[in-house]
């Protein structure tokens, strides 16, 4: 069901539903719109929704402390204190008729600190008011909304734990308080649940934020909230691998947000649909949800939009759909070179660049990706930049059109010197070997030197399989250049460099591969040898010492031994290979030594 519900959701246009016309038959009804559309940054329709609601709350004192609290927070943020402070009053005044004064008092005194987002200063202010209130002990305190506000706080700051450690007091004590018959503002113990098991899975707890979540849900909380709460069970699936589930509780929030007009919410939860899609090979299906994300991101003017249209540029490319992904990529490009966010602007480069390239308009591509690695540069990404250099030029390589090789050479000179200005070897080792190959299958004399810099470079690291690995492919270029004799020696070092990273079936590999070089040399006697001790090394995989017998056949017959030939290419047909090696190696065929 999720791709019928994606298509309409597009195919709808702008406005699924029209919320002005909904209405509520209570209070808390009212209030409970008026949240959504405060959640929907709708200000002036969440007053709307308030005003309706406390011409009809009549005796209902928790959700007339709920309405005067959000149209104190929306008047906030309209910038309207007079309207602000008349709200605040309302509120204390009620909560002194229900003898809760302590509080009234409080809340007189700190005003918007305590609904409106807290900075440093308001911080310290909080935590004040938080001791004075932890050491009074009462139940008719201000301590938990005074928590909630330094818990805010702690997230600005990145420090998870201390929020969750607020936030689970401050839920805590909200309960106490409703238990000991206080009033509290309708939907105020769910609202700081909600956040409470968004803390919980932050900080890896993960069955207690499914708990938690499971709970608000199965409670009578507003639309916003349950949409946040869908989401969480979404994330929390997609979290546990399992996929079904994080789809169909994505889309039940993708629903809900795109319901209320939340468009953050809604885009968020399209990406996370997109990605789970994508996770099943279902790329189609993840286009259409990234292109569901990107129309509730342009509706609600999200800033995080143009990253959005980066992504369905990326999975239009994976589903193959090369045309549109040029469109999307051309037109985000186009934006983000005026609006100057040059990471954005890079990485949508990269894939603009992938998308003519696959089109066969090389030229084309060579020029978006050097303009996206002059994008990293003016930001000073320069390892970004490099890596992009030498994934441009092995893009170039993978055409197999000796007409684009200069620009290849190019990209990955230049990505070789980008990546040893920002130290990053391991990027330089990669352009140092993939130029190496690159000159060496052109027969240009350089690459060999070249093969010998990443090798170097390569032996600083304690774990010599990346050194061992360019040696065995520096032994190819050498017989590329027909000096057989050295090929011979380089593929021997590298097989004994493979085994003193206990890696023998790659050692052992390495000496089939010497032993071939050796049988196109036509040096039979050399080879008869070499083939003989790696058949009979201790602990050869099947499929080696199969391939090794057959080596030794062949130069066995090449000496004239036709009988002694036979009889190992029988012996090695009689090996049965139980299991592939978990790498595929080239040298372990038969037709390697076919006459």
């Amino acid at each position: 069901m999720v791709e019928p519900k994606l298509r309409s959701l597009l195919s709808n246009g702008p406005s699924s539903t029209d919320l002005q016309h909904e209405t509520a038959h209570t209070a808390r009804g009212w209030l409970d719109l008026a949240h959504e559309a405060a959640y929907a940054d709708d200000l002036e329709r969440a007053l709307e929704c308030a005003s309706h609601g406390l011409a009809n709350v009549g005796t209902k004192a928790e959700v007339a402390l709920g309405l005067y609290r959000l149209v104190a927070s929306v008047h906030h943020k309209l910038d309207d204190e007079a309207a602000m402070l008349e709200a605040i009053s309302n509120r204390t005044d009620l909560l002194r008729t229900l003898g809760q004064t302590h509080q009234a008092d409080m809340e007189d005194q700190l005003g918007s600190i305590l609904f409106a987002e807290a900075d440093a200063f308001a911080s310290t202010v909080l935590s004040g008011v938080a001791d004075q209130e932890r050491s009074s002990g009462g139940v008719d305190t201000v301590l938990a909304d005074v928590l909630i506000g330094l818990a805010v706080h702690q997230m600005s700051q990145m420090n998870g734990e201390e929020a969750l450690e607020l936030i689970e007091e401050a839920a805590a004590l909200q309960r106490r308080r409703a238990d000991a018959g206080y009033h509290l503002s309708a939907g105020s113990l769910a609202n700081t649940e909600m956040f409470l098991a968004h803390l919980k899975f932050m900080n890896e707890q993960v069955d207690a934020a499914d708990t938690l979540s499971q709970q608000i849900l199965e409670t009578g909380c507003n639309r916003a909230v349950r949409a946040a709460m869908w989401m969480m069970q979404a994330v929390i699936a997609h979290h546990r691998n399992d996929m079904p589930d994080a789809a169909s509780f994505g889309v039940r929030a993708l629903e809900l947000y795109a319901r209320l007009q939340i468009r953050p919410g809604a885009a968020s939860a399209a990406s996370l649909v997109a990605s789970v899609a994508r996770r099943v090979d279902r790329h189609q299906l993840s286009v259409l949800a990234w292109k569901v994300a990107v129309d509730q991101a342009e509706q609600g003017e999200v800033e995080e939009t143009s990253g959005l249209v980066a992504a369905l540029g990326h999975q239009l490319l994976d589903a193959g759909e090369v045309t549109e992904a040029e469109e999307v990529l051309t037109t985000l490009v186009t934006r983000e070179k005026l609006s100057g966010n040059h990471q954005i602007l890079a990485h949508a480069l990269i894939d603009l660049g992938n998308a003519v390239c696959r089109q066969g308009r090389y030229t084309d591509a060579v020029k978006h990706w050097r303009d996206s690695i002059d994008a990293f540069l003016k930001v000073d990404a320069v390892r970004e930049a490099a890596r992009t250099s030498l994934g441009a030029g092995m893009k170039l390589v993978e055409a197999d059109d000796e007409k684009i090789f200069a620009d290849a050479e190019e990209l990955m000179r230049q990505a070789v010197e980008m990546a040893k200005a920002s130290e990053d070897p391991a990027v330089e080792t990669q352009g140092l070997r993939e130029l190496a190959k690159l000159l060496c299958d052109q027969t240009k004399p350089e690459g060999l030197a070249l093969y010998d810099k990443a090798i170097e470079l390569a032996g600083n690291d304690e774990v010599r399989y990346v050194a061992a690995e360019l040696t065995r492919q520096k032994a190819h270029a050498y017989q590329l250049f027909g000096k057989n004799n050295k090929a011979v020696a380089t593929a021997l070092t590298a097989a004994d460099m493979f085994e003193d990273e206990a890696e023998l079936a790659m050692g052992h590999g390495c000496e089939l591969m010497a032993g071939k070089f050796l049988i196109e040399d036509s040096k039979w006697l050399e080879a008869t040898t070499l083939f003989t001790t790696i058949a009979e090394a201790e602990g050869i995989q099947p499929e080696l010492r199969r391939a090794a017998l057959l080596g030794l056949s062949t130069a066995l017959r090449g000496q004239g031994e036709h009988h002694d030939s036979e009889r190992m290419k029988q012996q090695a047909q009689r090996i049965e290979v139980e299991t592939p090696l978990p790498t595929e190696h080239e040298f372990s065929a038969d037709t390697v030594f076919d006459d």
